[in-house]
């Protein structure tokens, strides 16, 4: 409990610091990953997002953990390499455990309205029966993935704050799974209370700042002009934006502490330089100057 306190107000140094890079990641993913839907057909976006997703995380990590200390220069070359992997590691894991909670679910609604386990049971059943069946496995697979979700990203936080530090230079490689499930208690804490607040925030961002955006571009390009939006609804994207932000900020750094505590990496800090041991040239050179002076 004492790990998610401390992250909060570590967690406004990290959203100060974020600020103009989770922009400019955005842009450039934006364009990127439109450039590859159009070579790809619209299969690279599958990939995209998770990639893009760890980016910014691994970037909010080194935040956290330039405050404690680590002022290493970011080697973007590692970070981008490693966000590709654990963007494709969530995209498997994730994908497969979706899949195996949806079956369990299914079975689970056909077993509580004592309907025959088989693939033709939805659609012999009647219609008041479908629509249970549907509300009942929705509900269920809603629930388990919820918590299945903040287990995954809670045992997977120190690992990936130990990616984040390896991104900078000189900075030692622990591992893939170094840190698996380290912490695991206050970790699932703050993913399974912010994944809530994430999704909340995350649609009033898409409503009252996303698609402002996309209105002002298309506007610009068609008419050569911007839109007049009230100044409440760009309060309202702001605010909501904003909130967004720093519910990551607590995660990463809260993450980010996790790292430090099992890993027993001190923060760097400026040392001054020490003298050398005098030698022998030193010390007669003294007796000289010494006897000179007589």
């Amino acid at each position: 409990m004492f790990l998610i306190l401390k992250a909060v107000p570590m967690s406004f140094g990290v959203f100060s610091r974020m600020i103009v890079p989770v922009i400019i990641i955005f842009f450039l993913s934006s364009i990127v990953s439109s450039l590859l839907d159009i070579i790809t057909a619209g299969y690279a976006d599958t990939l995209s997002e998770p990639v893009n997703s760890a980016i910014i995380t691994l970037f909010g990590i080194r935040a956290a953990l330039a405050i404690k200390g680590d002022t290493r220069r970011t080697d973007l070359k590692i970070l981008i390499l490693n966000a590709v992997k654990y963007g494709v590691f969530f995209l498997i894991v994730l994908g497969a455990l979706s899949i195996m909670v949806s079956v369990a679910s299914t079975i689970f609604a056909l077993w509580r309205l004592d309907q025959p386990i088989s693939l033709t049971a939805v659609k012999d059943a009647a219609e008041p029966v479908q629509t249970s069946l549907v509300l009942l496995t929705f509900g269920s697979t809603a629930i388990v993935l919820y918590v299945v979700y903040a287990a995954v990203s809670a045992v997977m936080a120190v690992p990936m704050a130990s990616a984040a530090q390896e991104a900078g230079y000189g900075a030692p490689s622990r591992g893939f799974f170094y840190g698996f499930g380290r912490s695991f208690i206050p970790l699932f804490c703050v993913f399974f209370f912010s994944i809530v607040l994430q999704f909340y925030f995350g649609l009033l961002t898409a409503l009252f700042a996303l698609l402002p955006i996309f209105i002002s571009v298309i506007s610009i390009i068609l008419t050569q002009s911007l839109p007049d939006f009230d100044l409440d609804l760009i309060l309202k994207g702001i605010a909501a934006s904003s909130a967004l932000l720093w519910l990551n900020s607590w995660i990463w750094s809260v993450s980010a502490l996790a790292f430090l505590k099992h890993s027993g990496a001190a923060p760097l800090q400026a040392t001054s330089p020490q003298p050398g041991p005098e030698t022998a040239t030193d010390i007669r050179a003294l007796r000289k100057s010494r006897e000179r002076s007589f």
